[in-house]
């Protein structure tokens, strides 16, 4: 096209022997030369993303795939597929649109993975645990964050369930002791977010139905948020809610703030990427398969949390006969748990005792523990877009 344009404008060419020659056609040759459409215009239908859309995730797959945890064409479809919809647009992704993509960006290709063996996943890896504290270490001092312990948060999420396994009961050596329980399978999802100058945020509570009753709030812990979704996990756009209309009212107003969180898929929103970079919150993810080691919520409150809301759930049985724990007792029960076991000492060693802060890349030297495979599929981010 621009062979062709040149061809008229300084060889004075006739538009149609210009098209014919260049082989374009001749009508969109002729409205960029009459200045209807742009000279750099492409031809073809307008692309789902726009320029700078598309430089952005070129960006995120790049950093995804310098770390260790590229994704596949599939999650990619699915990515700008969530963008179109939550937008209105009605199109399906194809793979046409893929390979389009590519054409416009040649820097991208599809790569035959090299799998990672059972016995080193099995392993805690020093390799990734370093690069790791390297990425920590230089996002902490390129954004000012060292000794501001007020700045750094962890975010996370945990089940409840309704039927809680009961504490340790005394009875006679050798005989069988069974405890009365709810019978009721279900977990509540609660989000927890703390820092680690020992600060809690209030919690969100997802619930699996489409309409929240004024009932199931009763007793609640002050400040709870609520998500609804199908089945009671989080989500996009649940994650979205939670970052928007609670992350941010409760968070510190100085910036910049770092967020420790895990790669579920559901933590990155194309929206609230971009809406965390403009916020001056770096999200930046935990490494794979060693949450239960570098997550802070995970090491310093999470399993006093449990504890507390085993012994509250066994209380309510044995003070309340024939009664058993149903989703409106889960507020109340819960609040007990949390203002229990969400102490400024445990949200601090929480961090502390992961090596976030104070900074300790040596923490993990003497571990031995293989971490729990299979607790979530790690999807890499470290970026501030």
């Amino acid at each position: 096209m621009h062979g062709a344009i040149d061809a008229v404008l300084h060889e004075g060419m006739s538009i149609r022997r210009a098209a014919e020659q260049y082989g374009v056609p001749k009508s969109s040759l002729g409205d960029r030369l009459s200045g209807r459409v742009l000279a750099d215009a492409s031809c073809g239908p307008a692309t789902y993303l726009s320029f700078a859309e598309e430089e952005e995730l070129v960006v995120f797959l790049t950093r995804c795939a310098s770390i260790g945890y590229a994704k596949s064409r599939k999650e990619v479809l699915a990515l700008v597929q969530c963008v179109l919809e939550s937008r209105g647009i009605q199109k399906s992704v194809t793979n046409g649109w893929w390979e389009s993509f590519r054409r416009r960006h040649p820097g991208l290709t599809l790569r035959t993975a090299v799998p990672l063996s059972l016995a080193r996943a099995k392993a805690t890896d020093p390799e990734m645990l370093a690069r790791y504290f390297d990425l920590l270490e230089k996002t902490i001092q390129e954004n000012d964050l060292v000794g501001k312990p007020g700045q750094l948060f962890n975010m996370d999420e945990s089940g409840m369930p309704l039927d809680a396994k009961p504490p340790k009961l005394v009875a006679v050596r050798g005989a069988a002791v069974s405890a009365i329980g709810s019978g009721d399978k279900t977990q509540i999802t609660v989000v927890a977010c703390v820092s680690a100058a020992g600060y809690c945020i209030p919690p969100m509570v997802i619930w699996d139905r489409k309409f929240l009753s004024p009932e199931l709030t009763h007793g609640e812990i002050p400040g709870t948020i609520y998500g609804l979704s199908k089945n009671g996990w989080m989500d996009m756009e649940l994650f979205n809610l939670w970052f928007t209309n609670h992350f941010l009212r409760f968070a510190p107003a100085v910036r910049p703030i770092l967020l420790l969180l895990d790669g579920h898929s559901s933590h990155y929103c194309p929206d609230t990427v971009r809406l965390a970079a403009n916020e001056q919150v770096i999200l930046f993810t935990l490494p794979p398969n060693t949450t239960h080691l570098s997550q802070p919520l995970d090491k310093g409150c999470f399993g006093p949390l449990k504890v507390a809301w085993r012994e509250a759930c066994h209380q309510f049985l044995t003070m309340n006969a024939g009664k058993i724990v149903t989703r409106y007792q889960f507020s109340r029960l819960f609040n007990q748990a949390w203002m229990k076991s969400m102490t400024i000492s445990n949200v601090c060693a929480g961090f502390r005792v992961t090596g976030v802060h104070p900074l300790n890349r040596d923490i993990f030297s003497d571990v031995e523990d293989p971490p729990s495979i299979g607790k979530r599929e790690w999807t890499s981010f470290h970026p501030t877009i």
